[in-house]
């Protein structure tokens, strides 16, 4: 916007704040550039002689710095010749003892209220006595200069309250150095004789090769030098807010000479397309008037060719603001243009001859106004200011917020388009709906320019109207697929936790059986343990809940806390409903049995080894290794989705930032989730071996009993366990496959290594969930095998 001068009219910004939709409308007003002095410190020059006063000014832009140097001579001493202040003679100008710089700064305008509202800049006011924000009490009036008794002069002086920034935008160093020139210079002869010479020898040209015999130098930075000006404009200390004692001011006084200027680009083939698709470059601004050292990327704008014409401004200083203490937005979700406060972005990552800069470097703008890069307004006034100064049309544009609109949605978007429709037909004006934009990278070409070579390529965050509603959905149904994902794990790890209690007591329930009991009493033990031990867990998670809140200042509302205690407790109403139906397959007989009490495995695998022999182990009992299988897929399937979604839009929308910053979204909250899932997994596959273990424990020791190994041991639970965890990534390979097929189409083969480089990562959730099982099976005694070792018939080939 800082390239925008002027075009609506204040009386279309009343219209636009009229519609009962809008929330808030507020204007900005690029008015332009003005001119002020900066009073450094004063110095002490009183020995006689002919001094050269260096002052250095030097951008730094974070890659090179630019420096720009002006020389002035003058003199001291007690005899003075009539014609020493005569600059065309001698070279020789005066000097008042106090150093100075004049600087341009950018002007701009804002309704006070309605900025207040959008970003608090009616907070950011720094408490400095006797000043405040903007009020209806703050003096605007224009008169022509004529009237003010300035003769031939057609411009009008206008009268404003102002708000100064605390901040500097810049990173400008400005040295000073006073030397002292080899000239005689102490009596009425040697001054008659050196002027002489130095008038002969074509003054200031002369002066420029004379050497020095003393120096003094003075240096301040951007921040010192800031400081300085507004000591200089208001006459106030800003680290005390207090008066400066016997501080020359020069008042804010000064002439309105350029407005802002836009900057051109041509779209040009980029030199990394897989990286970068489009590509731009600055168009300079050629014309051998404005060629000077600084780099000329903009055309001026002067606010009028006459000196004469020019606004002059007498602005009325009311109070500092400190822009990093305004609320503003850092989603791209809801972030509106704010170039007011903020330093534009940019990063040079390629150098001129197309190389890649390692590492990229921040570029800030400098002082130049014509720069491809512009430092936001350091002075604010109120949006009439801006008319009574520029006329008609004075507001460059406005920032409109409507009511309701809280997130991205079809409801949102049919309600910024129709106010949008209502703006345009009652201005005319184009209307932008930023709303679900994001910033897109664009790589931009910054070209030699007059005596300045090429600086390279950039890379720019420009706005890309509406990218994100898309890759919004994504993450919202990213969000809730990990809360289902969570909420399913949870009610498998429950279910396995009952069903291996269930198992477990078996034999019990047998008994309870024979002498009477009906099934619908042991059911309700299952449910009424599982129901107590959800209140428990409910509560502790409340509890939690509560400490973050305090913690986190009410970062959940009531309803959510509640909502997710409800969730917990659900879960394990959930859980046990399973394994409660298995107690009507349990027959009263079953509590003869001695021995292993489950029916035995079945082979389905001739085991001529190892693995055969883990295979027939997990097939044997698939119905209930398909409890792990399953909660293994699950968070599975949302891992890989996650990680191909942002492998897809670092790799296929590679130009755009939208991608890394939904990579960053998918990062955080969803891999967190996703892993604590897995974690779940990993305890209920835990559970289900366990159990298998139990049931197998004389087959173990029988082979403990034939001279295994209890390395031989945990290594079969493990293959079990990565067997296990396998299967599982298959399930979830397969599922996902299907989604991201559904929501992105066909997988280029070239992508297609990261879904099946992500269905291994299953295998050590099975490993992990069988390394307590495996050491629970190192422990048995080959004397566990004596009993009812003639009924047992496993899953491995030994037969007895």
């Amino acid at each position: 916007m800082s390239g925008i001068s002027g075009g609506i009219s204040l009386e279309e910004y009343k219209k636009i704040k009229e519609i009962s939709e809008v929330d808030i409308a507020a204007p900005i007003s690029m008015i332009g550039y003005t001119g002020y002095e900066v009073l450094f410190d004063e110095v002490s020059v009183k020995d006689p002689g002919i001094y050269r006063l260096t002052k250095t000014t030097t951008d730094y832009d974070g890659n090179s710095s630019n420096k720009t140097t002006m020389e002035i001579y003058f003199s001291r001493g007690k005899y003075t010749n009539p014609d020493i202040n005569t600059t065309e003679k001698y070279g020789i100008i005066n000097f008042e003892n106090r150093l100075s710089s004049y600087t341009r700064v950018l002007l701009a305008a804002i309704d006070p209220e309605e900025e207040a509202r959008l970003v608090g800049l009616d907070k950011a006011v720094l408490p400095v006595e006797g000043h405040s924000y903007f009020s209806e009490s703050d003096i605007i009036r224009s008169s022509s200069m004529n009237e003010l008794g300035f003769k031939g002069i057609s411009a009008r002086e206008t009268i404003f309250p102002i708000l100064l920034s605390y901040h500097s935008f810049l990173n400008q160093k400005t040295d000073f150095k006073i030397e002292k020139l080899d000239i005689p210079f102490s009596n009425k002869e040697d001054i008659e004789s050196s002027l002489s010479l130095i008038q002969k020898n074509e003054g200031e040209k002369y002066l420029k090769k004379v050497s020095s015999v003393d120096t003094k130098t003075f240096s301040y930075n951007s921040e010192e030098s800031h400081k300085l000006l507004i000591a200089s404009l208001s006459g106030i200390d800003i680290e005390t807010g207090k008066k400066i004692s016997n501080q020359n001011t020069v008042g804010f006084k000064s002439i309105l000479q350029e407005k802002t200027g836009p900057l051109s680009y041509q779209l040009i083939d980029s030199p990394f397309p897989e990286r970068w698709e489009k590509a731009y470059q600055v168009v300079p601004f050629e014309e051998e008037t404005y060629h000077d050292d600084r780099d000329t990327y903009r055309k001026p704008q002067l606010t009028d060719p006459s000196l004469a014409n020019n606004p002059r401004l007498n602005a009325n200083f009311i109070g500092f603001y400190d822009p990093t203490k305004l609320n503003i937005s850092k989603d791209p979700e809801t972030e509106l243009p704010m170039e007011t406060y903020k330093i534009p972005t940019a990063t040079l990552v390629l150098n001129k001859d197309d190389q890649p800069v390692n590492p990229p470097k921040v570029i800030k703008p400098t002082s130049n106004i014509y720069g491809y890069l512009m430092s936001p307004p350091t002075m604010l006034t109120t949006i009439e200011a801006s008319e009574h100064i520029l006329g008609n049309n004075p507001i460059s544009a406005i920032r409109i917020k409507v009511k309701g609109v809280d997130e991205l949605g079809d409801a949102s978007q049919e309600k910024l388009e129709k106010v949008a429709n209502e703006i345009e037909s009652l201005t005319g004006h184009e209307t932008t709906i930023t709303l679900g934009s994001s910033p897109d990278p664009l790589l931009i070409n910054i070209p030699k320019v007059g005596k300045h070579d090429s600086i390279g390529w950039i890379e720019q965050p420009w706005i890309k109207i509406g990218a994100s509603i898309g890759i919004f959905k994504e993450t919202k149904l990213g969000y809730s697929g990990i809360i289902a994902c969570i909420i399913l794990v949870s009610i498998i790890y429950v279910f396995s936790t009952n069903l291996v209690s269930f198992l477990s007591r078996k034999q019990e329930f047998a008994v309870l059986l024979a002498v009477g009991w009906k099934p619908k009493q042991l059911k309700n033990i299952l449910m009424v343990e599982s129901l107590l031990l959800g209140l428990i867990v409910s509560f502790v998670t409340l509890l939690i809940q509560i400490a973050l809140n305090i913690i986190r200042e009410n970062s959940l509302l009531i309803s959510e806390t509640l909502l997710l205690t409800f969730f917990v407790l659900l879960i394990y109403i959930i859980g046990p409903l399973g394994p409660a139906r298995l107690i009507n397959k349990i027959h009263p007989s079953q509590v003869m049995r001695t021995g292993e009490v489950s029916v035995s495995g079945k082979r389905m695998l001739k085991t001529k080894g190892l693995l055969s022999m883990v295979l027939n182990t997990v097939l044997g009992r698939l119905q209930r290794n398909l409890v792990s299988i399953i909660a293994i897929a699950l968070p599975t399937t949302m891992l890989i989705l996650f990680i191909y979604v942002t492998f897809r839009l670092n790799g296929v929308l590679y130009t755009s930032w939208l991608g890394q910053y939904v990579s960053m979204e998918v990062g955080a909250p969803h891999y967190i989730a996703v892993i604590i899932s897995l974690i779940i997994s990993i305890l209920t596959t835990s559970e289900i071996m366990w159990q298998n273990i139990k049931e197998r424990k004389n087959e173990i020791a029988l082979l403990k009993a034939f001279g295994w190994k209890n390395k031989y041991i945990r290594l079969m639970v493990l293959i079990e366990g990565a067997i296990i965890g396998f299967l599982g990534g298959v399930v979830g390979g397969v599922i996902s496959l299907g989604v991201i097929y559904f929501m992105y189409g066909p997988i280029p083969m070239k992508e297609l290594w990261l879904p099946i480089l992500t269905c291994l990562s299953p295998i050590l959730v099975g490993i992990a969930g069988g390394w307590i099982p495996s050491g629970m099976a190192m422990k048995m005694e080959p004397i566990e095998g004596a009993k009812g070792i003639v009924s047992v018939k496993s899953n491995s080939s030994i037969d007895i």
